[in-house]
């Protein structure tokens, strides 16, 4: 038995498939904590629907020829170029040349009423299947080239489901460019393309619903003003037991609460923030800096020697004294005190080391600050 479609039903639930599609990006614009590039993309879903209930009234003789052959065409190439537009914004932030995007359909038009070739059914579709080809493979491109930057899991479905609706269009433009494109055709092809429209707007769902949660887990483990890790976030990045031939620095910011009663906690959150961006700028990128509250930070030390540990935090210390901070017309410097504690152990917990790092960092504050402490053993047992 040979299943056939009707293609007047398929064009239907093709059109519904598409509102749906652009009502739900609407909606996901609503909630998304990343919102670029949505607008334009659930209005191409828009533009694309409108074109297409264009063309089936006019296939219905419910409207003039001129009117829904040219308004078809163009709502269907306008709405593929916006459509990349919306792709290309949400995939990676990037900038959309407005200016191209117009022009594709505007040339079409022209080109339309100057030659009269959308009056001819198949080199319209023609037009708009080539449109949609190169459209598609290029939103698949845009997809493909940021899963480095972005590496979630939803945007390999989501350029499976661009490539697939590429892929359709191109080989319906074959079947147009050999002669041999028939109705029966375009009806699988509009089916296999609501597929794809409802597969495209749930992965739009879903790698929204990813970088939510990315950016949830950052809020949780990031200092909001400082943008360091916090203790939370360092606690993660530690095993029990650190290796050998790594190092501890405990930093505290000498005389902070000074700097907050003479000049206000503004003030002190600046010389925090400028404080944290002279450590990061100094560290290596293997390095670990977190915020353990108040004034109080942390730097972990892979892969150093005793002597390239204190050379490090003695490095750190002098940067530090360099800072000047402009408030209310008066420099204010800033000078830290180190506690520094080199691992050589395995058999000594984290904890234990933390702490041998924090009586260096009292004994430095103790011995006049501005200064580096290495911790009580941690040079004889080197030795």
């Amino acid at each position: 038995m040979d299943f056939q479609l009707d293609l007047a039903t398929v064009l239907l639930l093709y059109n519904t498939s598409l509102i749906a599609g652009a009502l739900s990006i609407f909606h996901i614009r609503r909630h998304s904590c990343r919102p670029q590039g949505l607008a334009p993309l659930a209005t191409a879903y828009l533009m694309l629907a409108v074109g297409a209930i264009l063309a089936w009234r006019g296939e219905s003789a419910a409207l003039p020829m001129w009117m829904w052959t040219h308004g078809s065409l163009l709502l269907g190439t306008g709405g593929y170029a916006l459509f990349w537009a919306g792709v290309r914004g949400f995939s990676g932030r990037r900038r959309v040349p407005w200016r191209a995007v117009v022009l594709l359909p505007l040339a079409c038009l022209v080109a339309g009423i100057a030659t009269g070739f959308p009056l001819q059914n198949l080199l319209r579709a023609g037009a708009f299947h080539a449109t949609a080809t190169l459209v598609l493979a290029a939103c698949t491109f845009e997809i493909l080239c940021d899963r480095r930057s972005e590496p979630l899991p939803s945007r390999m479905l989501m350029a499976a489901f661009l490539g697939l609706s590429g892929s359709i269009y191109a080989l319906r433009l074959a079947y147009i460019l050999s002669g041999t494109a028939g109705s029966t055709g375009f009806a699988w092809a509009f089916s296999v393309q609501m597929f794809c429209h409802f597969g495209m707007a749930l992965m739009v769902a879903a790698l929204s619903n990813e970088r939510a949660e990315i950016r949830l887990e950052q809020a949780a483990h990031t200092d909001p003003l400082t943008g360091t890790g916090n203790r939370r976030w360092l606690e993660s990045r530690l095993p029990a037991r650190l290796p050998p031939q790594s190092a501890i620095a405990q930093l505290d910011l000498d005389h902070f609460k000074q700097i907050n009663d003479r000049f206000g906690h503004a003030v002190g959150d600046r010389v925090l923030v400028e404080f944290a961006r002279c450590l990061q700028g100094q560290l290596r990128s293997s390095d670990l800096l977190a915020r353990m509250g108040g004034e109080e930070f942390v730097v972990y030390l892979p892969a150093v020697t005793q002597a390239e540990a204190q050379a490090i935090a003695e490095r750190l210390c002098a940067q530090v004294a360099l800072l000047r901070i402009e408030a209310q017309g008066s420099p204010i410097s800033v000078t830290v005190s180190i506690g520094l504690a080199w691992v050589h152990d395995t058999g000594i917990s984290a904890d234990t080391w933390f702490k041998r790092a924090d009586d260096a960092l009292y004994q430095a504050k103790q011995s006049g600050r501005n200064q580096v402490v290495l911790a009580a053993g941690t040079a004889a047992q080197a030795a």
